[in-house]
């Protein structure tokens, strides 16, 4: 590694050796079955929170929909006929 220079940091307020890396080293992050197993068990901890939530929600929008304004008069069926009215006379065609 090949010394390239030293710069001033401000954070640490320290002078720093510059050296080149090499782009496999100076990779950010890991990767492989350890994260891939991390994000897994993130996702299915999730999911087992979320399909609760869900179903505790559909039962309580259920719930409290009857209980909303307007929503009797929509339900009701439309009332039937009386028994005792006569039907209507069918027109007869015009001669």
């Amino acid at each position: 590694m090949a010394h390239l220079g030293t710069r001033w940091e401000r954070s640490d307020r320290k002078l720093h050796a510059e050296e080149r890396i090499s782009p496999a080293k100076a990779r950010q992050g890991r990767t492989g079955y350890r994260i891939l197993t991390v994000l897994a068990a993130a996702l299915v901890l999730a999911f087992l929170v979320w399909i609760p939530v869900a179903i505790w929600g559909q039962k309580q929008a259920t719930d409290i929909a009857p209980l909303q304004p307007g929503h009797e008069m929509q339900s009701q069926l439309p009332a039937a006929p009386a028994q005792n009215a006569t039907p209507a006379q069918p027109v007869s065609p015009a001669q």
